[in-house]
């Protein structure tokens, strides 16, 4: 059984979030594996994340202040928008294009990712 401790995994930075890989591509993960779970948090402090889309993912909302996802089925469509709570599951499904937003410089998303593959291909605007 593998037993993950957030603490003791390495963080990723990058622009509008912060990335600990669990499981996933051995480059970035601590575990191995034909899948991709790891934890990300969001937050102005990080910058501002960039539109994007890739494969389907799963993410659990660990906590949240002030969040909000838009998207849509094209970066120029993006006029959806769902606030965002602790507690709550939602996907990004396989090309829509979304990305987190903050009501606030103190907002915040914590989540927990899941990718059917090892690592994601994103493509951002």
């Amino acid at each position: 059984m593998d037993h993950i401790k957030k603490e003791e995994l390495k963080e990723i930075q990058i622009l509008g979030r912060a990335n600990r890989a669990a499981f996933g591509d051995p480059q970035y993960a601590k575990v191995e594996a034909g899948c991709f779970v790891g934890y990300s948090t969001f937050a102005p402090k990080y910058g501002t994340m960039k539109p994007h889309y890739h494969e389907d993912e799963y993410m659990y909302i660990v906590d949240s202040k002030d969040a909000y996802v838009l998207y849509g089925p094209t970066r120029e469509t993006m006029t959806e928008r769902q606030d965002l709570h602790a507690g709550e599951i939602i996907r990004a499904r396989e090309g829509e294009w979304h990305m987190f937003c903050f009501d606030s410089d103190e907002g915040f998303l914590s989540i927990i990712a899941f990718f059917g593959m090892p690592v994601g291909h994103t493509k951002e605007a």
